[in-house]
């Protein structure tokens, strides 16, 4: 079976096998990490039988929005395959000629695929943490009123704004998640950066007394998004503006004919998990994220 690099037209083709493969993936990031802009480097592998058809896909992404040094991974192949080296084989040649800046891997399974996971114990990976992804239907979405004391929400979908450097240190102060600990942080031209062809943004920032308090960015594929980041200056937190930023964004959305939104955070977050729950935010799925040292 040929493994050989994707060519841009097998996007579509890569998502669609993904997403038969493991239909709790997420289509938005899916095509997000195919098309990302904003790279060091990326290599996307398919291996096909005889006649074309697709069997596996294998990715390695240096993201500019991760840390220096760490190389995200993914490998899929088609169920009636598994057991045969392809996946392996796949593996070997997304990691061939590694950057000399890579020191990290990670990758994501599925929690409670357990081939996936012991696949992975035996290419070295540990799990470091759970992360569970939750959705909502935007059906009945509502706008929220504004809490009291001068707040206001604005769209801002193309994330340009007139105080542009205060809206940039609003951001950054509110990332005291787990993921900022770990030194992956949000930055308004990485989100800039994350939509890809087809896809969108949609964002609200709400102020407070005119000045930058909390912002929801999210990503639109079709009638779907996926919520990247909520957050509140932290001088500003106990006023409830996370929840009614995010039930904004959630309005907005639905105004755009989207009907779903995803979001996913760490098992340990209980403040936005908290948030979630609030807002109607349900069980999707759960994912095992798994590091290994540099092979």
């Amino acid at each position: 079976m040929e493994i050989a690099e994707a060519y841009h037209d097998d996007v579509d083709e890569i998502v669609d096998f993904m997403m038969t493969r493991t239909p709790q993936q997420d289509r938005v990031i899916l095509r997000s990490i195919l098309y990302q802009k904003a790279v060091r480097s990326r290599r996307v592998l398919v291996a096909r039988e005889s006649g074309g058809a697709l069997a596996g896909v294998g990715v390695a992404l240096a993201a500019e929005n991760l840390p220096a040094g760490l190389l995200s991974v993914m490998v899929n192949t088609r169920a009636d395959v598994g057991g045969r080296g392809l996946g392996s084989r796949l593996y070997t040649a997304a990691l061939a000629d590694l950057d000399d800046e890579v020191v990290q891997l990670v990758t994501a399974v599925l929690d409670g695929d357990q081939t996936s996971l012991d696949v992975a114990g035996h290419w070295g990976f540990t799990s470091v943490q759970r992360s569970i992804t939750v959705s909502c239907a935007l059906a009945d979405a509502q706008a929220p009123e504004p809490p009291s004391g001068q707040v206001t929400f604005e769209v801002c979908d193309d994330l340009v704004f007139d105080d542009d450097e205060a809206v940039e240190a609003m951001l950054r102060a509110s990332q005291t998640n787990p993921e900022a600990e770990q030194g992956l942080f949000v930055t308004l031209s990485g989100l800039r950066d994350i939509p890809t062809p087809g896809q969108r943004s949609v964002a609200v920032l709400t102020r407070v007394e005119r000045g930058p308090a909390a912002i929801s960015f999210a990503v639109a594929d079709g009638d779907q998004m996926h919520v990247t980041y909520t957050g509140v200056d932290p001088g500003r937190r106990g006023r409830a503006l996370g929840r009614a930023t995010k039930e904004f964004l959630h309005a907005h959305a639905k105004d755009l004919g989207i009907r779903i939104a995803l979001t996913d955070n760490e098992e340990n977050n209980a403040g936005i998990r908290h948030v979630n729950d609030q807002l109607g935010y349900t069980p999707h799925s759960a994912w095992q994220y798994l590091i290994r040292e540099r092979p």
